[in-house]
C-alpha cells in the first residue's frame, strides 16, 4: 500500500544531506545534483521518498557509479529504465532515496527535471497531481498499480511543459 503524506519541510533538509554524501563520495563522477520528485515541490503530499537527479561528465557511464556509493547505502536499480541509471536506498520500511544518474547530453532534457519543473511554475498541474495521489494512496493501491494509475497525467503534464519549451513529445514511461 502506498502511503502519501503532507509536504514536509525535512524533505528538502533530507535531499541536502543525501546531495552532500553523494557529491563528496562521486567527486569528479557528477557536475550536478538536484532535487526532484514530488517531494522537491513545496506544498505537494507526497510519498516520504526522496529522489535526486545527478548529471554525470562527458566519459562517465552513469550505470558504472555503484562501486562509489554502495558505502552509502545505494544500489543500482538493475531492472530500472534504460535511458538512465538509478540507484536506491533504502530502510526497512522500504525506499527512502532514489538518485537517478544521466550523462550530460540527457539532463536538460530529462523528464524528471522537466516534471519537476512544470510542477514548481504552474498551480493548477499540481494541485490535480496532488489530488490525483491523494486519491490513488486512500484507494489502498499498491505500487505498481499506483505509478500505472499516475501516468496518464504525468504525460499530459510533461507533454505540456515540453511544447511549452519547444521540445517534441514523448513517452513518459522509460522501461
Amino acid at each position: 500500500m502506498i502511503t502519501v503524506e503532507p509536504y514536509s519541510p525535512e524533505w528538502p533538509k533530507r535531499f541536502r544531506q543525501q546531495a552532500e554524501l553523494l557529491e563528496r563520495a562521486l567527486t569528479f563522477r557528477i557536475t550536478a545534483i538536484e532535487h526532484v520528485g514530488s517531494t522537491a515541490i513545496p506544498g505537494l503530499a507526497a510519498k516520504p521518498v526522496i529522489d535526486l537527479a545527478a548529471r554525470t561528465p562527458a566519459g562517465v557511464d552513469p550505470f558504472s557509479l555503484e562501486p562509489f556509493i554502495e558505502g552509502l547505502g545505494y544500489r543500482l536499480h538493475r531492472s530500472g529504465p534504460k535511458t538512465h541509471a538509478v540507484y536506491t536506498r533504502g530502510d526497512s520500511t522500504g525506499r527512502t532515496e532514489i538518485l537517478h544518474v544521466f550523462t550530460a547530453t540527457a539532463w536538460p532534457t530529462s523528464h524528471q527535471r522537466v516534471f519537476r519543473d512544470k510542477l514548481q511554475h504552474d498551480a493548477t498541474a499540481r494541485r490535480r497531481y496532488g489530488e490525483l495521489k491523494v486519491s490513488l494512496a486512500a484507494s489502498g493501491m499498491s505500487g505498481m498499480a499506483y505509478t500505472a494509475t499516475k501516468l496518464q497525467l504525468i504525460q499530459e503534464l510533461l507533454n505540456e511543459e515540453r511544447a511549452s519549451r519547444g521540445l517534441p513529445l514523448v513517452d513518459a514511461w522509460e522501461k
